[in-house]
This record gives structure tokens, sequence and C-alpha cells, in this order.
């Protein structure tokens, strides 16, 4: 059986039927609970699992994901990334020290335990920040938080980390909208991707170690359901200044008022959830072209529902990228 599919050979102690919340076991190329609701797996490793055709905006569609990809590979968010994978590796290097100061003094590997470290990117769009955080976990340079943890990488692409067990890693991500999780599984992989609503999270309850949410929608509620009491949720949202040459074009043109971000609701609502233990301000200004700049705006929401052509663009020669890294535990 094709590795697209046996890579969800673990569904029963992770996915729950969004139709009727029993768990998930993976049967020939389908997942399936014991009153028979059935999701096919893809040949490319994507299973929607929603209960319904999903009711997205038409805004997020392929070619925003194609737009958003270019602006990525610009270099535009490299910093946000670099934010993100630190952080990751930090979960990742708390975890492997628990470890080893948990486990029994045996260096017999074949009496070593396994435990996984879940980490879900819930939105992950075309799943550009979850590939980065696949790369960093395979790439030695990133890895030397474990180096005293003698880590070594499994042929399954799972990671191991830690001394007196393997601490391995498995990663997933899902979105709301079909294209961008098509998008994500292109190149295969180890991660398993799937379709699914916030409002219903196909997870089992506390089975996740870690949640990414990137400049995505949230929903706090089942991200506390499904985290392990020890989860972290780690959630990037927009800064004051994010965007601003945009936001003052679009104030100037009389199109919107607001010229700045606050994001004190989106913190508000975090907090009424969960527990704030760290947050970063990070932010960079990169010089656009006119390709990049069409580009950026045809993949930020900002630009939703505005005409470029009412926007003075010959002024606007580079973009702020402003983010504030929340760190949240239950």
């Amino acid at each position: 059986m094709r590795r697209a599919i046996t890579k969800f050979g673990h569904a029963e102690a992770v996915y729950r039927c969004p139709i009727c919340s029993e768990a998930l076991m993976l049967d020939q190329a389908s997942l399936l609970c014991r009153n028979r609701h059935t999701f096919d797996i893809s040949s490319k490793g994507v299973v929607s699992l929603l209960r319904s055709a999903p009711n997205g905006s038409d805004l997020y569609d392929q070619n925003f994901f194609e737009h958003r990809t270019a602006v990525f590979e610009a270099g535009i968010y490299q910093h946000v990334s670099e934010a993100l994978i630190a952080d990751v590796l930090e979960l990742l290097a708390t975890a492997a020290k628990a470890r080893s100061r948990s486990a029994p003094d045996d260096h017999d590997s074949g009496s070593r335990a396994t435990e996984t470290m879940r980490i879900v990117d819930a939105g992950c769009g075309e799943g550009h920040y979850l590939r980065l955080v696949e790369s960093a976990l395979r790439d030695p340079d990133h890895r030397h938080d474990f180096e005293e943890h003698n880590s070594e990488e499994h042929d399954s692409g799972q990671h191991s980390f830690g001394q007196h067990g393997d601490l391995t890693t498995d990663l997933m991500g899902f979105d709301l909208s079909k294209e961008a999780v098509t998008l994500a599984a292109r190149g295969g992989g180890e991660i398993e991707w799937f379709v699914a609503d916030l409002a219903r999270i196909p997870l089992l309850d506390q089975t996740v170690d870690c949640i990414i949410n990137i400049f995505s929608p949230a929903n706090y509620a089942e991200f506390s359901r499904v985290l392990r009491p020890s989860g972290r949720l780690i959630k990037v949202i927009p800064g004051p200044s994010h965007v601003q040459e945009l936001r003052r074009a679009i104030a100037r043109a009389g199109l919107r008022d607001e010229a700045e971000y606050s994001n004190s609701k989106v913190i508000e609502g975090i907090s009424e959830h969960m527990n704030i233990i760290g947050t970063q301000s990070i932010r960079a200004t990169t010089a656009v072209n006119e390709v990049l700049l069409r580009d950026f705006m045809a993949m930020t929401p900002v630009m939703f529902h505005i005409d470029p052509e009412q926007l003075d663009l010959q002024s606007i020669h580079e973009v702020t990228v402003d983010a504030e890294v929340i760190v949240a535990t239950l």
C-alpha cells in the first residue's frame, strides 16, 4: 500500500469522525468509524474530513495561494518563519529534556518506549510554514539543541530526540480550503494533510502537543479540547504596522478609514481560553517591485474587496510585515 495511505495508520489514536465523533481507523484507502462513516484518502495523501461541502470564501482559491507562494519565495515572511521554527524547536527541546529526566537510566534501545510529539498546523493554507518546520527537523543545523540528547532520524521521516527513549514528531496540517490542502500535499512526504473545519476539528481530545496558527482564523475552544494538558498554541497575528503601506494607500483613497491595525481583540480572545506565557514582536520591511507588489496584493486580506486600480501604487516601494508571536498554554 502506498505511503500516502499508510501514513494514516495511527488514525484510531488521533482522528475522530466529524459526523459522530467516534474514532476513525484506516481501512484500505479510507478512514472510517464504527458507524461506517467513510472518508476516502486521495492518491496524493489528502483526506477530506468535512461533514458537508465547505462554505468557505471564494476569495481563498487556488489563485490566492499561488500568489502567496510567490510572496513566500521572495522572503517577505522569512522573519516569521524563523520565529515560528525557534518556538517549535524550543518546545521539542523542552520535551526531550523532560523525557530524559523522567525515563529510567537504561541504554538498551530495545527497552525504550516511543513517545510522539504531535504538531498540528490549523489553517495550514498551501503548507508553507509546516513544510519549513519539517525541513528544520530534518536539518542538523537546526537541531543543535538536541545534540546533547543524541538525536537520530528514523527512515520513516519522523525524528527521535532523547537518550532515554524515542521522542518522535508527527506533523499534521488542515485547512477548510481543499485547493490549499491539495497544493500543500504536492511532493508527498510524511505530513498528514486533511480538509477540515475549525468549528469541528476531527481530532480526538487531548491528542495534540502543539498547534501552530499563522495569520489564520482560530477556534480556541476546539484548540483547548484537542491539546494535551501540557500542550502549547503558537499563534502569529498582525502587529500594529502590518502592511502599513497598503493600509495607508487605502485610507488615502477613502476606501477604508483605518490606516493601522489593532490586535487587542484577538489577544483578549486567546486570554479567555488560554494562558499567554510569551509574546514576541517581529517586524521586517522589504523592498518590492511592481510584480511582487501585485503578488502581495493578491494574497493579503487587507486587499479583499478593494480595487487595486483605485490606489496610488506608484508611491509603494516596500512592504512591512509586522507580527506578534504569541505562545499560550491551557
